[in-house]
């Protein structure tokens, strides 16, 4: 699982971009194809209201929206720090100016608790990556286990159909999905794949593994055990999000780095298609690198970007978060 261990190693979780560039953690090389790079925001006709909703010199990634939906979590990497140092998750109330940094070492990835009052998150300062969880208005840092469960737990998520969190980790030199009670007992390993992210009602979820040289989306039935694969073709497609109506999943896909042609500029962009995996729409177009999307309850999808980006040194680790209304006609 060598691809796999490159894709999620500790910087490209949030930029993709990065490895496109550089077989390094650090900036990429300046060249030709890197400072012609076009960063103006743009949209499909299956999208409108495209709006920035940060505007921070850090790279700001992986937005949550509370289940109220008035609020947002997001982690930030702040490229002057070092090692966990660089993770930080911060608070956004929406329609407020300003930002609140919650959790200012080694925590990134957050998800909401069902109460908008808490959080799950990643906590990368012990030896090896746990899960962890916090409340907006006590802070602190509280373990789901004191123990890693394998060498990198990652992306908690509360299953409510179970009401278990649900995450990957890295166990051996793959990655498995897990479900762990919230006490942090009963480990129990679902199978090969990444990122995974429950149904809003159903026993079921979505998730990323590899299908030969791509990333393909599954979808995992608990009740029957059944994964049904619902991409396929040339591009690797990345964390999938059910709509809070469970009707859509929105998602990035990119090109490899191996199938781009010369002087093509490596570009990642958000899709929406239906839960069966119909009915596929693109939103963002261009030569912008967007990821990480998920949906809001306001109807807006929330995502990673660095559309709008003036700094030509820093085009591919300064992005900020973005939203568009999708249109969600049948």
């Amino acid at each position: 699982m060598k691809h796999t261990k490159w894709l999620l190693s500790t910087l490209s979780l949030v930029i993709f971009a990065i490895i496109f560039w550089s077989s390094s953690t650090t900036r990429p090389a300046a060249n030709t194809n890197f400072f012609d790079t076009d960063l103006a925001p743009a949209i499909t006709p299956d999208a409108k209201e495209l709006t920035r909703i940060t505007n921070d010199n850090l790279l700001e990634s992986y937005p949550a929206i509370s289940p109220d939906g008035k609020k947002i979590l997001y982690h930030s990497i702040d490229p002057l720090q070092k090692g966990s140092k660089v993770y930080h998750i911060n608070l956004k109330i929406l329609g407020e100016q300003g930002t609140t940094p919650l959790l200012t070492e080694g925590c990134s990835d957050a998800s909401w608790m069902p109460d908008s009052k808490g959080f799950y998150f990643k906590y990368l300062v012990p030896t090896k990556p746990v899960l962890a969880k916090s409340k907006i208005d006590q802070g602190g840092i509280n373990y789901v286990s004191p123990n890693a469960s394998g060498d990198d737990d990652e992306a908690p998520s509360l299953l409510k159909a179970q009401n278990k969190i649900l995450f990957h980790t890295k166990i051996g030199a793959s990655y498995q999905i897990a479900t762990i009670e919230q006490n942090g007992l009963n480990f129990t390993l679902l199978g090969t794949g990444f990122y995974p992210y429950p149904h809003p009602t159903a026993n079921k979820f979505l998730f990323s593994k590899w299908v030969g040289n791509y990333i393909q989306i599954f979808s995992y039935d608990l009740v029957t055990g059944q994964q049904t694969q619902l991409t396929n073709g040339d591009f690797n497609y990345h964390r999938p999000r059910y709509s809070p109506d469970g009707k859509w999943i929105v998602f990035n896909k990119s090109t490899r780095k191996e199938d781009l042609k010369a002087k093509e500029v490596p570009s990642s962009h958000i899709f929406l298609m239906n839960s069966g995996g119909g009915n596929v729409r693109q939103l963002t177009t261009g030569n912008t690198w967007n990821e990480t999307p998920e949906f809001g309850i306001d109807g807006y999808i929330y995502f990673s970007s660095n559309a709008g980006n003036t700094d030509k040194y820093r085009k591919f680790d300064n992005y900020d978060i973005w939203r568009l209304k999708p249109n969600l006609s049948e």
